[in-house]
């Protein structure tokens, strides 16, 4: 008998910016308050928002955004379900009974694109306590990878503004500094520069714009902690503008990214997150029938949830 094919559902964990309150007149914020805010501002979306690949011309457009109201473990929460198109499409066609060209003003998307918003309030003390959010993103197989993040970010960042949160070096230092050495790690150089003096003078006048793009990858396994820490601290290869460092400890996941803001500064724009990256498994049924079902997203972003705040307390 043949074994049923099988998919993933990949779901990557997010924390927002985290906000420090103290209890005041009317006492310390609640979950109800925290959702009451975010519905509030979906609720007033009414424009679309847009973006696009770097050198690309195929644009992303989000063009609804609702959300149905949930209870996980007697927190209320929020699912997210965002309508989002892609449009400037230079080349392609659809074809059902005839072969249709893809003209640029067309629309190519889909409504069924999910994130879970669920809040937390941590106290400190009886007055003194910090709340946000994690954002749970749903990238079924039907998906692009990376497609519903950055759909996700843009929702959080531009309509929401709660952005994701940016953690600083010396945190991310501290929080595996317990680990003996680090299973896996990635980093990886860019860098652009001008190529007209590389091209013969006798054809130098008939030059419009010329480029070399350099590009370098080393990737690392079971690197000890204080090694680590060494190579982190080093000074950037300054053959190359950006840099970004990956690092992979069981399901969490740090990324790095340092770049320079323009190429006439020598000042450098580092951000850092933490993600927390989960797998789980459909069978081809449920991928044709359940896949999009409100009751089945929320039961497979339920389980990633308790298995991540299961984890945050080991």
């Amino acid at each position: 008998m043949a074994t049923e094919k099988s998919y993933n559902i990949k779901v990557p964990v997010f924390t927002t910016t985290m906000k420090d309150d103290t209890e005041g007149l009317f006492g310390k914020i609640t979950y109800s308050d925290m959702l009451e805010t975010i519905k509030s501002k979906i609720n007033a979306f009414k424009s679309e928002i847009s973006y696009e690949n770097r050198n690309k011309t195929k644009k992303k457009v989000i063009s609804k955004i609702s959300f149905i109201e949930q209870v996980l473990g007697e927190i209320p929460c929020l699912l997210l379900q965002i309508s989002a198109f892609n449009t400037n499409i230079y080349d392609g066609y659809f074809e059902a009974i005839e072969k249709i060209q893809i003209q640029r003003e067309n629309k190519l998307g889909s409504e069924n694109n999910f994130i879970l918003l669920y809040p937390v309030i941590k106290g400190y003390d009886s007055r003194n306590y910090t709340s946000y959010f994690l954002i749970l993103v749903y990238e079924d197989p039907t998906k692009d990878n990376g497609e519903v993040i950055k759909i996700a970010k843009n929702i959080v960042n531009k309509v929401l503004n709660i952005p994701i949160q940016n953690i600083k070096m010396p945190t991310i230092l501290d929080e595996i500094k317990a680990i003996s050495t680090v299973p896996e790690l990635q980093i990886k150089y860019y860098g652009v520069y001008n190529a007209e003096n590389d091209v013969d003078v006798k054809y130098r006048e008939y030059l419009q714009s010329g480029k070399i793009t350099k590009t370098k990858e080393d990737y690392f396994k079971n690197m000890p902690y204080q090694k680590l820490k060494d190579l982190l601290s080093e000074p950037d290869n300054a053959d190359y503008q950006r840099k970004t460092t990956k690092l992979i400890i069981g399901k969490k996941e740090y990324r790095i990214s340092k770049e320079l803001i323009n190429d006439a500064s020598e000042e450098l724009k580092e951000t850092a997150e933490k993600i927390f990256n989960a797998i789980t498994s459909i069978t081809q049924d449920e991928l044709d029938n359940k896949v999009h079902n409100h009751d089945f997203v929320v039961e497979k972003l339920n389980s990633v949830l308790t298995n991540y705040l299961n984890n945050e307390q080991d």
